[in-house]
């Protein structure tokens, strides 16, 4: 007599209800959850150098990125590469984005790889505001960041992957007229 758990059982004495309700749920599940971490993490490059007089462009290109984004991002990665320092407008700026995201419930997460421009920001306090553990050197080390503050565990799929792999999305501020 052979049994269930028997390695000469054949798979026609699995109940065919069972293995075949169990597959199709488990990969819709599996392909549910990779899917909605890189939904929550909206990628910005800001062109041009972020000052005093950009800066409520800034704030409203962000607003509508944030308010238009379904499901509501868990975090923002805003690259400032092209900002080669930080004046006082920059740090208000930043502050005041910080805490429209943090209406929004959304974590801001700056991308700042010049030293000038990370050494300027921190001397007057921004950075303890925005959060010291929210600069990051480059953009793959911020959207990683990023990613392993979301809830759950922080599995690298290949939704993440890909988004590892494209450019951030162009904020283009109108021209600074003085």
């Amino acid at each position: 007599m052979v049994g269930p758990f028997d390695s000469r059982a054949s798979s026609a004495r699995i109940p065919a209800w069972r293995s075949a309700a169990v597959r199709p749920r488990m990969a819709a599940r599996s392909w549910r959850e990779a899917d909605p971490a890189t939904g929550q993490i909206v990628c910005l490059r800001l062109t041009g150098q972020l000052c005093g007089g950009t800066a409520q462009a800034l704030l409203d290109a962000v607003g509508a990125r944030v308010r238009a984004a379904v499901p509501s991002p868990y975090a923002v990665v805003l690259d400032l590469s092209d900002t080669s320092a930080a004046d006082d407008g920059a740090r208000a700026a930043l502050e005041s984005l910080r805490a429209l995201l943090a209406n929004c419930h959304t974590r801001l997460r700056l991308v700042l790889p010049e030293g000038e421009a990370r050494a300027a920001l921190c001397s007057n306090g921004a950075a303890s505001a925005i959060g010291i553990d929210a600069l990051h050197t480059s953009v793959r080390a911020a959207i990683l960041a990023a990613h392993a503050a979301l809830p759950g565990p922080a599995l690298v799929t290949p939704a993440l992957r890909a988004m590892l792999s494209q450019p951030p999305e162009l904020l283009l501020p109108p021209p600074y007229s003085a």
